[in-house]
This record gives structure tokens, sequence and C-alpha cells, in this order.
């Protein structure tokens, strides 16, 4: 198809920067570094910090602290009311709204070259893939939007929230040759109402005879929309109206009582999602579901920046260093580069962006699994601010993602207050061993295994939970969330011990509306 083609055309001068990048990426980031510090010397943040005086990496490291968004948003809030020259000298062209702060939102800031910075990483993404994955130019894609339940905004200095198409991050050159290729088109999410949005997804879907591509952060998403085409089947088969070919082959598809989806989809040849960490479950369901395709592990992208790249390898991702400037932080706290990473450790990720970042804690933990020709690969594992810290046993979401990630079912430790507070480990599915051994691995956690025999923390109780992510994710995107910023998450803290607070008010009303069984 013509727009493959368009975009196999786009991608390569990107995946040429790239592959150059990564044959010598010390140098290659610390030439980003100080282009990034020497265009921005002169704004407020920049003369703040002496950028003009910055000369090494270390004089950056020991000058400029680590900060998180809270700590960013006395800057943001001064460019969201219209003041310029504040953390870039590029203008702000929109913000990117996402959930998280301790104001339950953050404006993420995008100048042209942050922009440009998304599309210097997911277009070498789709070069590569597509050459590993050529039956994928046959047919059509379909990549996962928000639908438009948040009314459009602008902030109090007139600044626009919100990009006008997922499209946007590939930059409006290439965006005609993207709407080719989509079976739901640049326009998708046009539906407000949430459930019309569904309706509307799912015929797209059906009448996608040649659907040979699907692009989703979480594998999550697509199980949900497998199970409402399953129960709502009747409203879309007459959503089809007089599209006899679809009509018939979805018939067929649901003959049996449940989808077969190699019927429904027979030239679908990838589906892209995470599938490290929390998700890993998620993606092995969802592997079930689609027995004839392949798999392909979705680098780490958040509404910031992009972070690793997925080219095909099997031990991970590599690091996006044409498109952000990446530290990497060791237990210890040592900030290293992406040329001084060690297999087998766990590292935070802080970023410094073309957007207006400076050193900052985005939040997520990364494993180097290995190298690749010198090149770090690297799998996520989990979020660095999700610490559930009942009686001073601070378990991490990182540490329970790895308690839970053999579990052939959805699971989430959560927080539970009371005379005795305690754990309930919430089940969609048969649990295979029982809470005591469950309770075994949480107490490699010293701070946990103390409080459990010192009577601070009552015995973890298995709850049968059904459906509860789905649930859990619907709630969110009613409170504004974004689909692409929904992370399934291991642990689940009480309120206002999360750094992402979001994360869990959305579920502070989620027991009435689920079926819970002790």
């Amino acid at each position: 198809m013509s727009g493959w083609a368009d975009i196999m055309s786009a991608a390569a001068g990107p995946a040429a920067d790239l592959q150059k990048a990564l044959r010598s990426p010390r140098e290659t980031q610390l030439r980003l570094l100080r282009c990034i510090i020497t265009q921005n010397a002169h704004t407020s943040f920049g003369l703040k910090h002496d950028f003009a005086t910055l000369e090494t990496f270390e004089d950056y490291t020991n000058r400029i602290p680590i900060r998180s968004y809270e700590e960013f948003e006395p800057w943001i809030t001064r460019v969201a009311g219209g003041e310029p020259n504040v953390l870039t000298r590029d203008p702000i062209v929109a913000f990117e709204q996402t959930g998280g702060s301790t104001s339950g939102r953050k404006l993420v800031p995008y100048t042209e070259a942050q922009l440009k910075s998304f599309g210097a990483s997911v277009l070498p993404w789709l070069e590569s893939l597509l050459a590993r994955r050529p039956a994928i130019r046959s047919g059509k894609a379909y990549v996962a939007v928000s639908p438009k339940i948040r009314m459009p905004a602008r902030t109090s200095g007139g600044v626009q929230i919100g990009l006008p198409s997922e499209g946007a991050y590939l930059g409006q050159e290439i965006a005609p040759a993207f709407g080719q290729i989509l079976v739901n088109g640049l326009a998708a999410g046009r539906a407000e109402d949430l459930r019309e949005w569904q309706l509307e997804t799912l015929c797209d879907l059906v009448l996608a005879d040649n659907l040979s591509f699907v692009s989703v952060w979480s594998p999550t998403f697509v199980t949900r929309l497998v199970d409402i085409l399953v129960n709502e089947a009747d409203a879309v088969m007459e959503k089809l109206g007089k599209a006899a070919r679809a009509r018939k082959r979805f018939a067929s598809a649901l003959a049996g009582g449940s989808l077969r989806t190699e019927v429904l989809w027979p030239n679908l040849d990838t589906i892209s999602c995470w599938t490290d960490g929390p998700s890993k479950f998620y993606s092995k369901e969802l592997a079930r579901r689609f027995p004839h395709v392949h798999f392909e592990s979705k680098g780490l992208l958040a509404t910031e920046s992009p972070i690793t790249i997925p080219l095909g390898f099997a031990k991970g991702n590599v690091p996006a260093l044409s498109s952000v400037f990446l530290e990497f932080i060791d237990p210890s706290g040592r900030s290293h580069l992406a040329n001084d990473v060690n297999e087998g450790i766990d590292y935070r990720i802080v970023l410094t962006t073309w957007g207006g970042l400076y050193r900052y804690d985005i939040g997520d933990i990364v494993r180097c699994n290995g190298h690749k020709l010198g090149v770090p690969l690297f799998t996520f594992v989990g979020r660095a601010g999700l610490v559930s810290d009942l009686v001073g046993e601070k378990l991490t979401d990182e540490f329970v993602s790895r308690v839970l990630a053999d579990l052939p079912c959805a699971t989430m430790l959560v927080a539970r207050n009371g005379d005795v507070p305690f754990y309930e480990l919430w089940v969609d599915g048969d649990l295979p061993v029982g809470s005591a051994a469950i309770e075994a691995r949480l107490r490699a956690n010293p701070q946990y295994s103390h409080a459990r025999d010192l009577g601070q923390l009552g015995a973890m109780a298995v709850v049968s939970t059904s459906g509860f992510v789905h649930t859990l994710h619907q709630q969110q995107v009613k409170e504004g969330r974004r689909l692409g910023d929904l992370k399934a998450q291991a642990l689940l803290p009480l309120p206002g011990q999360a750094r992402q607070p979001m994360a869990v008010s959305a579920t502070q009303n989620l027991r009435s509306q689920l079926p819970l069984e002790a």
C-alpha cells in the first residue's frame, strides 16, 4: 500500500540517525545535551541554573537537581499562563495532559523540536518492524486512540491542551500517509460517549477484512474490545447495517460461542503492545486469544518523551539516543549514561527533553538485560513512584510486580486499612497457589516480614475480583486519563501515598462496582 511505502521512505533518515547514534552512544548523548542546554541558556530556567557555564556532564549533574513533576510545576504554570522563554527558547505549541501530579493531572509542554523527537523514535521502530514483518505492508493498521470524552481546552495563557491526533507525533508531512493505512482514520475517537466510541471502533475493526497490524499500549485494551465484541455482538451487527460481507465473516467468527480471531482477521500479522512488568500476564492472555499473530514488545514511550525503542532484539529495547538525553540512576543513586550500564541492574530513568524538562524524574524503572553490539537492551520493570507504606514495609510496584509475575491470572496487591492494616490480593481467575505462598514471596522484603512477625500487618487475604482491570481502566478514562497512559500496575497503595494519585483515585469506589468474594 502506498501509505506504508511513504512511511518507509520518511523513516529512512531517522532510522539511519538512530543507527549512527547506537554506534557511539556516549558521544551522541553528550552532543544532544549540549544542544539542548546551549539553545535554552537564556531562558528563565537556564539563567537561574547558569546553563552558559556548564562544560561537562558532571557540571550538569552537580548543578541541576533531579526534579519531580511537582517541582517543575511552578515553571510549567508560568508557561501555561502565557509567559515566554521560561523553560525553552522555542514557543510551546501545545500541552498534553496526563495523570500523576498531586493536583491529579500533569501538563507536559511540547515544542516543535519535542514533537520531532517522538518521530525520531517511532519512525525507526516502524522501519525495523516493517522490514522484519513485511506482511504488515499488505494491509491496514489499527492504532489505539483515546475517545474524545474531554472537551477541547486551552490554558489561561491560551496554549492548546491536547494534540489534534495521535498522528501529530509523526509530523504533519507524514500525516496523510498515516491516515491512508489506518482502518479508523485520523478522525478516530470522534464519539464523546465511551460506549458509542467502543461500538464505532468495533465496527471499524469488523469491516477491516485486510487488518494486518494492531498497535496499542496496554494489552488489556484489546482483550476488553474483544470481550465487548462478543457481549455486544447484536449491537455491532445492527451497526454494521448492510455490510453483508462483514456481517457474514463476523457471524462465522462467532460460531461456537467464542470469537475466533483468525477467522475475523485472517491477515492480521502483528500486535504491538506492552509485554513487560505488570503487563506480562495480560500480554500472554492476549496472545492466547490471537494464536495466529506475532507479538511485538512495545518500547517505553511516555507522554513526556520516548525512552526505549523496539528493534526486534530478544533481550529488550534500545535507548532512544537520538530523541532524549537519558540518565540511568542505579540503586545507589549514581547517574550513568547509556554506555555505562550493567546487565542485571535496575535503573530509574531521568530525562532531559527538548520540551523543557531538565533532569526530570519520570518514575519508570527499567532493567538492563544485556547488550547488543555494545548497546544496552532494556525492559520495563515498574513504577518507582508507586510505594505502599502502611506500617513501614515500603512495598514498591516493581517488587510486587516480580512477586506476581508468574501467576497465570490477573492480580493486583491492594493496601487495606483497619484495626490491623493488611493487604488484599485481587485475583481475576484461578490462583494455582495459596496465600501463604504469595506471603512467603512478599517476605523477601525484610520490612514486610518484620511487620508481619510483630503483628503490625495482618495476613494477606485473597479476594476474587472478576473484571477488576477493565473496570479500573474504564473509571480512569472517565476521569480524563488518555488510553495511552493506562499502564498496568501490580500495587494499589492507599490514597495519599503514591506519587501518581490518579492511579489510586480511580479505584476508591471500585469495590462497590465489582463482585468481590473472599
